[in-house]
C-alpha cells in the first residue's frame, strides 16, 4: 500500500472511530489489512499533523491538526474551549473560566502557550482558570475572544 493511501486510511480512521492509543490504530489498520510497525505509524501521525489529546469524559482521542508538519497553539486551544469550557467571566483584570473538572490545567497550559498580549499568566485548579490580564479591557478582550472561538467552531 503506498504511503498516500496509508495516510487516508489513518484519517479515515481517527475521524469515524473512537481510537485512544497508537496501539489501537495498529489493531483497526490490521483489520483493514494494512500491517505497519508502531515506529511507521508514529512517523506518518507526525506527517499528518495528527495529535492525542484529552475528550470529553477524559478519554484520549486522536485529531488531525490543520498544520501538517508542526501544531500551532491555537488549535490546541481551540479543542480545549470546544470540549472543556463551562463559562468564562471578566472580573476587573481577571478573568475566571470554568471548565469541566479536571481539565483546567490543560486550559492554563493552552492559554499561556497561545501567547495572547492581554494575558500576563493563568492559575489553575481542577475545574477553574484564573487568567490575569493587565487592564479591565484586556480581560473583557480575553472573554471576547474564547466567545468568539466557540462561536467560529
Amino acid at each position: 500500500m503506498s504511503k498516500k493511501n496509508r495516510h487516508f486510511q489513518i484519517l479515515k480512521l481517527i475521524e469515524e472511530k473512537n481510537v485512544e492509543s497508537q496501539q489501537d490504530i495498529l489493531n483497526e489498520l490490521e483489520k483493514d489489512g494494512i500491517n505497519i510497525s508502531q515506529s511507521m505509524l508514529s512517523k506518518d501521525l507526525t506527517e499528518l499533523g495528527v495529535i492525542k489529546v484529552r475528550g470529553k469524559g477524559g478519554k484520549f482521542r486522536f485529531i488531525q491538526t490543520k498544520e501538517q508538519d508542526t501544531f500551532h497553539a491555537g488549535v490546541i486551544l481551540k479543542r480545549e474551549i470546544i470540549d472543556f469550557l463551562k463559562d468564562s467571566i471578566a472580573i476587573n483584570n481577571l478573568v475566571i473560566i470554568k471548565t469541566i473538572p479536571g481539565n483546567a490545567s490543560g486550559m492554563a497550559k493552552s492559554l499561556d502557550d497561545i501567547n495572547w498580549p492581554e494575558i500576563v499568566g493563568t492559575l489553575a485548579s481542577v475545574d477553574n482558570v484564573l487568567v490575569v490580564t493587565k487592564s479591565n479591557q484586556d480581560a473583557k478582550s480575553v472573554v471576547d475572544k474564547l466567545q468568539n472561538i466557540i462561536i467560529a467552531k
